[in-house]
């Protein structure tokens, strides 16, 4: 079970010369920011024109599916994460280089699925329905490292849109909390196609220590 979002594309790095004195100016930007790490309030202070830190809140639900070897799963997404990030303008312009860390305990995928065929344990054949279910949760680490590429712009106005792009490092996910009903919970001929399952999830969800990020910002400077 996977999610695959397409990357943004970065908007070009030098600003029209008249929107460079804008975008460099100091203060206090606070908006709303949405894309792959969910949607939330975000703060920005502009400390001087090189440098800058931000801070945001996101959140977001998503419903997928899929199978790992013979059995379907349903799964939910959920995201709710926090942190900061420190802005890097080395042109002295909208172009910044950003890294920083967030919280990422409450993220999680909870998932629930059940074989598409009927199984064999011990000489005897259980439809689905009989063989029974497995469900749990995937999780990542508490706190991950972020690292991104993006560009911000503000107008005579004071209104500021801004696009970022990157990754975020949230470490090899683990499958916790697996329960199995039915036939896998409770006859001893099918424990070892419960274990194999099991590991079959282990395995699949193992090779993603990485998640992409992709934000849209709009706010206004103070």
């Amino acid at each position: 079970m996977r999610i695959v979002f397409l990357p943004l594309l970065l908007l070009p790095i030098a600003a029209p010369a008249v929107a460079l004195p804008l975008v460099s100016a100091t203060g206090i930007t606070v908006g709303v920011t949405g894309g792959t790490l969910g949607v939330g309030p975000e703060v920005t202070y502009k400390i001087n024109p090189l440098l800058g830190v931000r801070a945001s809140a996101t959140f977001l639900g998503v419903d997928g599916h899929g199978h790992v070897s013979d059995y379907k799963y349903d799964g939910h997404a959920r995201l709710r994460n926090f942190g900061g990030s420190i802005d890097l303008h080395p042109l002295a312009n909208g172009f910044r280089l950003s890294a920083g860390v967030r919280s990422t305990n409450d993220n999680r995928i909870r998932f629930h699925g059940m074989a598409r065929t009927n199984q064999t344990y011990g000489g005897v054949t259980y439809t689905p329905d009989e063989a029974g279910t497995l469900s749990g949760d995937i999780r990542t680490r508490s706190v991950s490292p972020i690292l991104t590429v993006g560009y911000a712009h503000t107008t005579l106005s004071g209104f500021m849109f801004g696009i970022d792009g990157g990754v975020m490092f949230h470490g090899h996910p683990r499958v916790d909390n697996l329960v199995a009903t039915g036939e896998l919970g409770s006859n001893p001929a099918a424990q070892d196609e419960l274990a194999r399952q099991e590991q079959r999830l282990r395995d699949r969800v193992d090779n993603y220590p990485y998640y992409p990020v992709a934000q849209i910002s709009l706010g206004y400077r103070f």
